[in-house]
């Protein structure tokens, strides 16, 4: 342990220091008991979100995140304490570092189970589609898409983007409907300035401009959303039962599932209702209010890089069960996700990894370092 602490400070002795097989579960229950842990545990974390912000930047050059990580922390901090060596070590029991794209660890060990079905792809939509009430379907990658543009209202394409334009209009608005299939995501700019994320196998419905005194928009699946600053004009959305009410905020919406319903705040401030069971919250930055079975919500502290950096390209799970992970491989290659050991949805992990790189590299990552053996055979994923 000492040498591992003498070492950190060179990169070359990284993977070294965070080779801690000799300790023990109770080593790690120890060290997560002490209060004067948390500022150091804090530390590693940063740590790892560096690289992930790092990589897109640096261009996969680990040496070069590292050194200016380390100089970011020598500017904070004159000393770091020795909890901080014992941290890293006792951390990597749990915690395998791989650049490249995973994060990992395992807290239950599973046991045999029956088979079950977590995620069945849509086959319905194989392309990012825009539908207008007037009846017109548009596929934004064609090539025509300029021309066929022309008479949806003021939409313009920038640079791979929608961007809705903002003019007052004598006419009722047009509804329009932007629908994401497996393998995709879609930014654009709705008329008021609002700037929209849609997730995979997702759908927005919202008008190409908006008259009155109300922004309403209707989100099936994920979205996430920087709303422009309106105080006369609140920014509703409305997902399933749950409606979302702001005047200019950061936050996410994921509802795919009625189990597994989110809202997520990063700036400003938002109320949240559910229109059954009249059950009312407001969250602030870093709160998530989770939908319950009994219609009330859950707010708690999150860190909401769970939810907002699929938006930068990446799958980011922190302390999330397998069924979820798995979930969200399933939607976004659009394969089907099969259990054939249900003992191992509840498995909780740590997991990172560039959703741009092929299926196979992914599963060979989770294979490389899980209890799980995945597989993948004729579009299905296979969990045993």
């Amino acid at each position: 342990m000492d040498d591992k602490k003498q070492n950190i400070d060179s990169k070359e002795h990284l993977l070294d220091a965070l080779d801690a097989s000799e300790n023990t579960d109770e080593d790690l229950k120890e060290l997560l008991s002490d209060p004067d842990n948390i500022q150091d545990i804090r530390l590693l974390q940063d740590c790892r979100k560096c690289f992930i912000r790092e990589d897109s930047s640096l261009g996969g050059e680990p040496e070069v995140a590292w050194e200016k990580f380390l100089r970011k922390q020598k500017k904070n901090s004159k000393r770091v304490s020795y909890r901080l060596w014992m941290a890293v070590a006792v951390a990597a029991a749990c915690l395998v570092l791989v650049w490249g794209g995973l994060r990992f660890y395992v807290f239950s060990e599973p046991k045999g189970g029956l088979e079950f079905v977590a995620y069945s792809p849509d086959s319905t939509s194989v392309e990012v589609m825009l539908s207008t009430s007037s009846g017109r379907q548009i596929i934004l990658s064609d090539s025509r898409m300029d021309s066929l543009l022309e008479n949806s209202g003021k939409v313009l394409r920038q640079e791979k983007m929608l961007t809705y334009v903002n003019e007052e209009q004598m006419a009722d608005p047009e509804m329009h409907t932007l629908t994401t299939c497996g393998g995709s995501f879609y930014q654009f700019c709705l008329s008021d300035g609002t700037c929209v994320w849609l997730n995979a196998g997702s759908r927005l419905i919202y008008p190409n401009f908006f008259k009155g005194d109300q922004r309403e928009v209707e989100l099936y699946g994920e979205g996430f959303f920087r709303v422009a600053c309106d105080t006369l004009r609140p920014f509703r959305v409305k997902s399933g039962d749950i409606v979302t009410e702001v005047l200019g905020t950061e936050f996410n919406l994921r509802n795919y599932l009625r189990e597994d319903t989110h809202v997520t705040l990063l700036q400003g401030s938002v109320k949240v209702k559910n229109e059954s069971s009249f059950e009312e919250v407001v969250i602030r930055p870093g709160e998530d209010a989770f939908l319950l079975e009994n219609g009330s919500f859950e707010v708690k502290k999150v860190d909401t890089d769970n939810y907002s950096l699929w938006t930068q390209g990446y799958f980011y799970f922190d302390n999330e069960s397998m069924l979820s992970v798995m979930r969200e491989l399933g939607r976004w290659y659009n394969v089907k996700v099969v259990f054939r050991n249900d003992s191992m949805m509840d498995v909780k992990l740590h997991f990172w990894a560039q959703r741009d790189q092929p299926i196979e590299k992914a599963l060979e990552l989770l294979n490389s370092v899980s209890h799980a053996k995945v597989s993948y055979e004729e579009h299905i994923i296979f969990v045993d």
